[in-house]
Order: structure tokens, then sequence, then C-alpha cells
């Protein structure tokens, strides 16, 4: 198989016909469809499908499509770090963040790592298990920096141990249940969960906690992806959430933790999750060390105020 026969069924997977992919590409149709057929001869396989709107890759194609969206990629972090270490300070770093480290971490070690490299563009999202595994296994991302639960069943990954982090029932500063209540009375209010649905998510946690008090789930659980909009629907309302806290403080500070000796303890291990047989450009390597070590400072920080809380 030959690079250019890969890039001609990219092209018609990403524009839907011969005539679209030629002209993306600077060729003629008839060079493209000699590609195309010495491709599907070779792999002893149909690739492509006759459609209405034009041609469309078989199940064959689709996943030939992975394996060489896959060599694309590599070329391209191969000449990206050649370039750095040549000390030319261009490229890209593509990565995806828990949104609590997001908020509290990411703003040092986005300062950090533009001083280190200035040049390279940065692109950030936040991170959710459904959408962030497949994308570091395809080479879309870099690396995560996300709740490790649930990341240890996905092939070819690693997984890197940063930090464990305590998390509470919140609700808004003045919440009539605060500063401690009974299950029950919890189980009645409004719930707003980040990741409902998720394998490991808030959902199964909150069912847990449920199945040991011997308790029904609350009536009311609505599913928000966004943490920031939970922080504000809860910070407006008598609605409760699950939300980290550092030594006992909401990370929010228009949020409070509300105690209930029904609950254990809830810790969650959070840290980096990248590929396993794939090394990170000098780039990306920057920017890993650059939020570890912001991570450490919180981390540092969140200890001082647990010994200062201890002595008073």
């Amino acid at each position: 198989m030959k690079l250019y026969q890969l890039r001609a069924l990219d092209a018609v997977a990403r524009l839907g016909g011969i005539r679209a992919a030629a002209r993306d590409l600077g060729v003629t149709q008839p060079a493209l469809t000699k590609a195309l057929r010495e491709l599907e001869a070779e792999a002893g396989l149909g690739l492509l499908e006759r459609a209405h709107s034009g041609a469309v890759l078989s199940h064959a194609g689709q996943r030939l499509l992975l394996r060489s969206r896959a060599i694309f990629r590599e070329f391209a972090y191969a000449e990206m770090e050649l370039s750095q270490m040549r000390g030319e300070t261009s490229g890209k770093v593509s990565i995806a963040i828990s949104p609590l480290f997001a908020r509290i971490v990411f703003p040092d070690a986005y300062t950090a790592f533009r001083r280190e490299f200035p040049q390279i563009k940065i692109r950030v999202i936040e991170s959710f298990i459904s959408t962030t595994l497949p994308a570091i296994a395809d080479g879309s991302l870099d690396f995560a920096v996300m709740l490790l639960a649930g990341t240890e069943v996905a092939a070819n990954l690693l997984q890197e141990h940063w930090m464990d982090v305590d998390h509470r029932i919140v609700g808004r500063s003045g919440h009539p249940l605060a500063p401690k209540a009974t299950l029950a009375d919890l189980f009645r209010c409004d719930w707003l969960l980040t990741n409902a649905v998720e394998t490991m998510g808030q959902l199964s946690l909150l069912g847990s906690i449920a199945l040991q008090a011997a308790l029904p789930l609350p009536r009311n659980i609505q599913e928000v992806p966004s943490a920031a909009m939970i922080e504000m629907l809860v910070a407006g309302s008598d609605a409760l959430a699950i939300a980290p806290v550092f030594a006992g403080v909401s990370a929010s500070p228009s949020l409070c933790p509300i105690d209930c000796d029904e609950v254990p303890p809830l810790v969650k291990s959070f840290g980096l999750v990248r590929r396993a047989d794939t090394r990170l450009s000098p780039a990306a390597e920057g920017m890993r060390d650059a939020i570890r070590q912001a991570m450490r400072k919180l981390n540092l920080s969140a200890e001082r105020r647990r010994r200062d809380d201890r002595r008073a």
C-alpha cells in the first residue's frame, strides 16, 4: 500500500465523492480512480460503495481508513518532533482535561508552557470518558488529564496516577440543609450530575450510596454535561451535586459541602492517560510537565490547609 493511495481513500471519505476528492488532492479523476482500484486490489476487498450522494466507504474501507489516519498522524508527529529537536518551536498540542483541573490548575500550567513554547498551538477540550478515550486511541489527542476510573478497560492506553481528590455532596452557600443533613432529606432535592449515563459515572456512584442506605434514588436527577453550568445552577437554586473539595473546602467559592453520616468517603483518582505505543512530542511532554507541576502545587496547598485545620 502506498501513501498516496491511502490519502485518496481519506479524501473520498472526507468529501463523499471522487470528483471532490480529486479536486482536493489536485489530481485528475482518472488518476484518483486508478489509485483507489490499486488499493482495493492490494487489499483484496472492496473499499468503496456507490451511493446516491456519491461514494461511501465499505466496512473494510472504514477499518482501513482508521489505520491510515493513524499513519498520517504519526508522520505529522515525526515531522513536529524533528522540528522541535532542531529548536524550531512550531507545532500543535491537543489535550483533554478534567473540568475541575481546567479551572484551578490549567491557567498556571498554560502560562508556564507558553513561556517555554511560545509558538506552539494548543487545543484543549473537556475530558469525558465516552469521547476522550477514542480520541487518544486514534491520535486526535496527545493525552488527557482526567478521572482514571473506567479508563483501565481501554486497550493500548497507559495510565499515570497523579492525584486523589475528595468529593462531597454540595449545595449553594446558605443551602437550607447545610451544614449537615440525612440522606433521606438530601434525596428529596433535585440533583445535577455531570456524567450520569456513563459507566463509572455519577449516577452509578449515587446508586451505590442509595443501595447501601436502602433508599430509592432521588426522583429528580438531571444530566448537565458541563461542570461550569452545574456550578451556576447549583449556586442559584436548592439543587445538589457531587463536586470536588480540597481540605474540606469546595473548589468553587459559591458552593459549600453538606455533611451526611450515611455517605462513605468519596475519593476519585485523577491522572494522565495516553497511548502506550507512541512517545509524546517534546511540546506535549512540556505541557504534561507543566500540568503535573501545577497539580503538585495544588496538592501541597491542600495538605498545608489540612495541617493548619488540625492544629486549630
